[in-house]
């Protein structure tokens, strides 16, 4: 009965394999991980960050349950409308208030449709239509069509019987949505059933429709009706059935209409299709970097993550491809004869993004200063990233392996800081202080504590060739305060 289009959460790590669950018996798995997974983090932590580790269990999932709260906020339907005629989204709202009650009313009359009526104080079913108001019509819509209780329907039949199409009162719930469409020119009652349609197109292929009806048509139909009278939520959808089928220009022409309106997804998709180009269509659509760029920064406006990343992908690939740089006209704003001044501005609008929770512009982060062949490599930072990707992503497979690399490769720091630590000892060397992510070196000298600012900037003893020093002094005075009976030439 839902009636927002919500974005999908990412795929969480699929559940372990028979046989997989040994080791860490007292772990209870969270974020959807297998139990050998959780042991797998849990021990990197015990290692790598040794104070985090007991809070990993419960800190990661709270966290990520907040993230989700905010993004489906941030990404709701009543949102992507506050740019356009402030209608669609009272109407919106209306609908979101009388499903809330008919659910509470159902749930409180054990699923009965006349006691529900009664808890609702609803006038009697036989009351002709002409005499209902808008709020009464929207009512009997949901009361009749929508919440049906699916433990009473078998396993095997439950996928098909889940379409609000098979309802056994939907048709009768159908003659009010189209009442309040046709009589109140309520747009969203349009949509509703569009979605309905397109539920049933997708997931039963049509088989709970009446004879002769195509659900694809249908839905389209339907959709069609709510965006000609300037629905955006229902112009998307029409360009999105037109994208999906190919017929590129039609998809643009009604992209561009909710993209006008402020409609986010619309502006987004838009950007993605002057991106990519389709150069088999007649007329063919060609590349056009500016303007795929123009409808991202759009999207990004209006508070859409995703365009951002998007934003952040296409400017990395730029910087690495000269190929998809010469794409880029010379004379526009974005231009730069640089690949580096590429990367930053990539960098920069994976932050905008990340700023709004966006995992996959969290990773790309992450992998960027987790490598060394940017010359920003900062470890820590990757680490912090990669978290956050995966709290975000609500333990995604892909960011959970990130994750556990990262911590892998700071435990292999940490481990040969160790052995160096003790070999200095063993042979009567004090061990010097050097930093295991940037590896910068502290000087040796007594007492002075400098660091240097770019590697190998200090000068190393030329006898044990494993103390350093930022002068000759220093040098000197440790070589009186010890380092002479101790340094093996």
């Amino acid at each position: 009965m839902a009636i927002l289009e919500e974005i999908p959460e990412p795929v969480a790590a699929p559940a372990a394999a028979a046989g997989t669950e040994a080791t860490g018996e007292g772990i209870e798995p969270f974020l959807g991980l297998s139990r050998e997974q959780c042991h797998i983090l849990l021990a990197l932590y015990h290692v790598v960050d040794p104070t985090l580790e007991p809070n990993v269990p419960v800190l990661f999932p709270t966290m990520a349950e907040k993230f989700t709260e905010d993004r489906k906020e941030r990404n709701s339907l009543v949102k992507k409308l506050e740019r356009s005629d402030e209608v669609y989204a009272q109407e919106v709202l209306n609908l979101q208030e009388i499903q809330k009650a008919v659910f509470v009313a159902l749930v409180e009359s054990d699923m009965d449709t006349e006691k529900a009526r009664e808890y609702l104080k609803m006038r009697s079913k036989d009351t002709p239509l002409e005499e209902l108001t808008i709020q009464e019509v929207l009512s009997n819509g949901f009361l009749l069509g929508g919440v049906r209780d699916d433990s009473k329907i078998p396993e095997a039949e439950r996928k098909k019987k889940a379409s609000p199409v098979a309802s056994p009162n939907f048709l009768a719930a159908k003659a009010y949505y189209d009442y309040a469409f046709d009589k109140f020119g309520f747009t969203m009652a349009a949509v509703q059933l569009g979605s309905f349609y397109h539920h049933e197109f997708k997931e039963c292929q049509g088989e709970n429709c009446q004879a002769g009806e195509d659900p694809e048509q249908m839905s389209l139909d339907y959709f069609m009706k709510a965006a000609v009278k300037g629905n955006p939520m229902a112009m998307h959808k029409v360009a999105w059935h037109y994208d999906q089928k190919g017929e590129w220009h039609k998809a643009i022409e009604w992209y561009v209409k909710a993209a006008d309106q402020g409609y986010p997804d619309s502006a987004h998709n838009l950007g993605m299709i002057y991106q990519e180009g389709h150069p088999k269509t007649e007329p063919k659509i060609e590349v056009n970097l500016p303007l795929a760029l123009e409808y991202y920064t759009r999207g990004l406006h209006y508070g859409y993550g995703p365009s951002g990343t998007q934003m952040g992908r296409l400017f990395f690939m730029m910087a690495t491809d000269p190929n998809l740089r010469d794409r880029l006209p010379s004379t526009d704003r974005s231009y730069s004869s640089d690949p580096q001044e590429y990367l930053m501005t990539a960098i920069s609008f994976f932050d905008k993004s990340a700023t709004l929770a966006e995992w996959e512009a969290l990773q790309f982060l992450g992998m960027i200063y987790g490598s060394k062949d940017f010359g920003l490599y900062d470890i820590d930072r990757a680490q912090n990233l990669f978290e956050l990707a995966f709290i975000t992503s609500n333990g995604g497979q892909q960011s959970f392996e990130f994750l556990v690399r990262t911590l892998s490769a700071k435990r292999t720091i940490i481990a040969e800081k160790l052995q160096q630590a003790e070999a200095a000892t063993s042979a009567g060397v004090k061990p010097q202080a050097v930093d295991p992510t940037t590896g910068l070196k502290t000087c040796a000298g007594k007492d002075c504590g400098k660091v240097e600012t770019k590697k190998d900037e200090f000068q190393r003893c030329a006898g044990c060739k494993k103390r350093f020093f930022c002068s000759r002094l220093c040098q000197v005075n440790d070589w009186k305060s010890g380092h002479k009976n101790n340094c093996k030439k």
